[in-house]
């Protein structure tokens, strides 16, 4: 949610990096989220696969927004989208951005249901379901396993840790609001000089990131390995 709030919620921002997003899906997080957390990486994988880059990430950062409702298979009895909306339940209280509607339904279905009907037009709704409900032998299935292969590889050990082309970005603290909205102005910061190297316009709003950032305490860090001369100007 700090990447979206801080930096990508911006379509010129947006527009100017490829984004990719893989998923771990680690045992530890198996035990700690339920099973759920596999069928919200399918549907937010499926978007990443068959929609363009302004839909599925606003999507993806929609379901982040009402994080709470999809621990529920069934409209939660204690919870509301409103309520996901707040972060009141979440361990940083981050709000989300979103505009909920009065149908909004607190379960796994509804909010794919909410966010797709906001964010996506490339497919329907019943597309996005059936794609994510594939089988063992359905592309969905074959995705999951080369996306957890990637997050394995390039799993740096910290809670929070993004790729710049081959700069790591990560911060090793989990516990404090502000330390995260650090992190993310790091990302934010990193991708506009990248932009910049490369020989690329950087967005406009690359100008204030750059002169305000804050910076980093603790053990954060940047940690720098090899250029990649072919890169694109779009990272």
């Amino acid at each position: 949610m700090s990447l979206h709030e801080v930096m990508l919620q911006d379509s010129e921002v947006l527009d100017s990096v490829n984004v990719k997003v893989d998923y771990l899906m680690s045992a530890s997080s198996l035990a700690e989220h339920g099973h759920n957390l596999v069928t919200v990486n399918h549907y937010e994988l499926c978007a990443e696969k068959k929609t363009e880059q302004k839909e599925w990430w606003n999507f993806i950062a929609c379901m982040y927004s009402y994080q709470d409702c999809l621990n529920y298979n069934t409209t939660a009895a204690n919870q509301t989208c409103s309520g996901a909306m707040s972060g009141e339940d979440d361990d940083m209280t981050i709000a989300g951005v979103e505009s909920t509607s009065e149908s909004c339904d607190c379960s796994l279905s509804g909010i794919v249901s909410e966010c797709s009907s906001s964010h996506i037009t490339s497919i329907t709704y019943d597309e996005l379901v059936d794609c994510a409900e594939g089988d063992d032998n359905s592309e969905i299935s074959k995705w999951a396993d080369e996306s957890k292969k990637v997050a394995e590889s390039a799993n740096s050990g910290y809670p929070l840790w993004m790729k710049v082309d081959n700069m790591t970005v990560f911060d090793n603290w989990k516990d404090e609001k502000h330390e995260i909205k650090n992190w993310a102005a790091g990302v934010f910061s990193s991708a506009c000089n990248r932009i910049e190297y490369l020989g690329g316009t950087k967005p406009k709003q690359c100008d204030d990131v750059l002169e305000n950032n804050i910076i980093q305490t603790g053990t954060s860090t940047l940690s720098q390995t090899s250029v990649d001369d072919d890169s694109s100007s779009k990272k």
